[in-house]
């Protein structure tokens, strides 16, 4: 399974490194290709240097030694939604054909998109292991 990660999913998994963190953790561990857009990848290192610049090139040089897919962005618009800054976010989901968008975005969450697959962290996690897919 693909799933691409939005910027706040890098921010509550390496700042505040609760919950979201573990469902990282436990992603890496299975099967599952986990995706960073250049596009989100730009963002997570700005909204880094702007809020926690004491710990920003930690936290960025943390976060780029992990095993991730790191893809380009699309210039194409893909789809529509209410916060135009999410937009190249979705197009890139879509053009990569990724499964799921995991973020906590309520616009994504909201907008009723039916591809890729938008879900929250505790969605996702809850779907796994109701389906016994970490344990198999």
């Amino acid at each position: 399974m693909k799933i691409m990660l939005d910027t706040n999913i890098l921010i509550s998994a390496f700042v505040f490194r609760g919950r979201v963190r573990k469902i990282l953790d436990i992603l890496f561990e299975s099967d599952c290709e986990l995706y960073v857009s250049e596009y989100v990848d730009k963002e997570f290192k700005h909204i880094l240097d702007k809020k926690w610049s004491v710990k920003a090139e930690e936290i960025y040089s943390a976060y780029k030694s992990l095993d991730f897919v790191f893809c380009s962005s699309t210039s194409e618009i893909l789809g529509q939604l209410r916060d135009e800054k999410d937009i190249p976010v979705l197009s890139d989901a879509i053009f990569h054909g990724l499964d799921i968008l995991l973020t906590g975005d309520k616009d994504f969450l909201e907008a009723g998109i039916k591809y890729p697959r938008i879900v929250s962290s505790s969605d996702l996690l809850e779907e796994f292991l109701r389906k016994g897919f970490f344990y198999g």
